[in-house]
């Protein structure tokens, strides 16, 4: 079977400081419709007592964020356009190890099918009687006796993720990643990779706690429309998605919208309360740029440039006037909510 994996990285990766198509500022108001989010907050929800749960792959000590830190279940790109990204690219520190997310048996160690060189170990888990199964691709090597058939245990080393380099011009130099899948047997999807489920609602205490740190510090090109951990597979363009300002003294809203599912090229319009856009254009994103990620909000009269935070359905955003310089941090920014995340299934 196709073991799924990247353009996944390639998105993620060598998107990461493209620029976008030009955009044009609105002659006459245009009114936007939108629904108001509700301004709460996106929590986890642990798992029901008794039921089958995982672990992140990998321990907080190896996880990094020189690149994205972890790019989401469920996202679109060229390399996903039809089903979504069906798992979670994790990003670990150079020699990091990859571990059992759960107790099983080895189903296959195969050969890598995006990286030559690599290796993929897939691991089956019965719970008590229904069939998991997790993935872990671009292993760099395998550990010793991790093969068909060997009965692994709950955080045991399976590899060491493989490296990665960003693209020319992405500044991301290299990186290591494993791909996170897990597949539901009991779930089944009419698209590629049919039983893959999000990974965030399997979470236990360990598993949570880690996820929550990495996920503090991830950034990815598609965080603007689709930014939560786990995001509706079933999508269609054109993606749009509204943030409104919840505090500060920032725009009232801003709507960013992807007219196709295999582009990151993303189009903005800045919302008066009344939901007319009084701004549009087009957005340039650098994420490689720390501690904050960049955004130019671009009009055929200039830009607007910020920097901006994502997590869940908040946002951070911090933007200079037209045409005037960049502010160097989030002290300034205005804090803007958008919808909740949307049920884990497709």
């Amino acid at each position: 079977m196709a073991l799924f994996r990247r353009a996944c990285l390639a998105s993620v990766v060598a998107l990461a400081a493209a620029g976008c198509s030009n955009g044009s500022t609105p002659t006459t108001p245009t009114t936007v419709v939108t629904t108001a989010p509700p301004l709460t907050s996106t929590n986890i929800t642990p798992p029901a007592t008794g039921a089958f749960t995982i672990a992140m792959p990998l321990d907080a000590a190896d996880a990094a964020a020189t690149a994205y830190g972890l790019a989401p279940f469920g996202y679109h790109d060229a390399g996903h356009a039809e089903g979504g990204h069906p798992g979670w690219d994790v990003e670990y520190r150079q020699g990091g190890i990859v571990r059992a997310a759960a107790d099983g048996t080895v189903d296959v160690v195969a050969p890598d099918d995006a990286t030559a060189g690599r290796q993929t170990v897939r691991v089956w888990h019965r719970f008590p009687s229904h069939d998991y199964r997790t993935t872990y691709t671009n292993l760099a090597s395998v550990a010793e006796g991790i093969e068909a058939g060997a009965t692994v245990t709950l955080g045991q080393a399976l590899g060491t993720a493989g490296s990665a380099t960003g693209a020319a011009g992405t500044s991301l130099g290299t990186l290591a990643m494993t791909h996170f899948q897990l597949d539901d047997f009991d779930s089944y999807y009419p698209m590629p990779n049919p039983n893959a489920v999000g990974p965030l609602a399997f979470l236990n205490a360990s598993g949570r706690a880690t996820f929550e740190r990495i996920w503090l510090t991830a950034h990815f090109v598609h965080e603007l429309t689709e930014p939560f951990a786990v995001n509706p597979r079933s999508a269609t363009a054109p993606l749009s998605r509204t943030w409104r300002r919840e505090s500060g003294d920032g725009p009232y809203g801003v709507t960013f919208t992807r007219a196709s599912l295999r582009s990151a090229e993303h189009q903005y319009a800045v919302l008066a309360e009344s939901g007319v856009a009084i701004e549009a254009g087009t957005v340039t994103l650098g994420l490689a740029t720390r501690p904050f990620p960049t955004i130019d909000l671009v009009t055929p009269t200039g830009p607007r440039l910020g920097v901006y935070d994502i997590v869940n359905d908040r946002m951070r955003l911090a933007l200079g006037v037209p045409g005037g310089a960049r502010p160097s941090d989030l002290s300034s920014a205005s804090v803007y909510r958008t919808a909740p995340a949307a049920p884990a299934t497709p």
